[in-house]
């Protein structure tokens, strides 16, 4: 079996085909091609077939036996008519990401089972990378949608730090899941909630055509499940 061959299977990634195998003092590097011939903007995803350049370009992904594993691929800038001229998505990675999705999930998987420092010494990335990973896994997988339906929440507060470090959590109770969420523990923070929750589920509703939901009303009911916190 060729190497090429064994890595396309042990990797399998998505939309890629890998070409090159190389071992060198910092890891496996593993040179991949697209499996489609035409570029899409990672802007818009609209295909591009005008190319503006090329560059080799390497993302880190998950390790090989306790070796770094990169992918590498000659990344080309296309020329949107809408975005301008942008680099074009890959599958196997979120826009302006170093890592590929592989990795960033198991980051922010571990990033909800422990505290950044162990994360940083298991998979030797720094401490803003894991920040940085956290918030583009949070904003890609998040539910557009997830205030629609919406008509009995509770609030509570969890401590994360010590020093009186709590996040604020506005919880859907048919679901159990987190709707939203802010730091603080206090009436600033439960009205902020309030005023947010209100205009986006006020924008559901309106782009739905469904039930309007009054925004004072939305206040209310977090502000009355908060335990009738007033403003300070």
């Amino acid at each position: 079996m060729r190497v090429t061959t064994a890595f396309n299977r042990l990797l399998a990634l998505q939309g890629a085909r890998i070409i090159d195998v190389l071992f060198g003092p910092t890891g496996v590097t593993v040179r991949v091609a697209l499996r489609r011939r035409r570029a899409a903007c990672s802007g818009c995803g609209q295909v591009c077939r005008q190319v503006h350049d090329r560059a080799w370009r390497r993302w880190r992904h998950l390790d090989l036996a306790g070796n770094r594993c990169f992918v590498e691929y000659e990344l080309r800038r296309v020329r949107c008519p809408d975005c301008g001229v942008k680099v074009e998505a890959v599958p196997w990675a979120r826009p302006r990401a170093c890592h590929t999705r592989d990795f960033e999930d198991l980051v922010a998987f571990m990033a909800q089972q422990m505290a950044k420092q162990p994360i940083t010494r298991l998979l030797r990335v720094g401490w803003d990378t894991v920040g940085a990973i956290v918030e583009r896994v949070v904003a890609d997988r998040l539910d557009g949608d997830r205030l629609a339906g919406l008509v009995m929440i509770g609030v509570d507060e969890i401590s994360y730090r010590r020093g009186q470090r709590y996040l604020t959590s506005v919880v859907d109770h048919h679901t159990g899941a987190i709707v939203w969420c802010s730091p603080g523990r206090n009436a600033v923070g439960v009205q902020l909630a309030a005023g947010r929750l209100g205009q986006q589920w006020c924008g559901l509703a309106g782009r739905s055509g469904g039930e309007h939901v009054d925004e004072v009303g939305v206040q209310a009911a977090v502000l009355q499940a908060a335990g009738g916190v007033g403003g300070e």
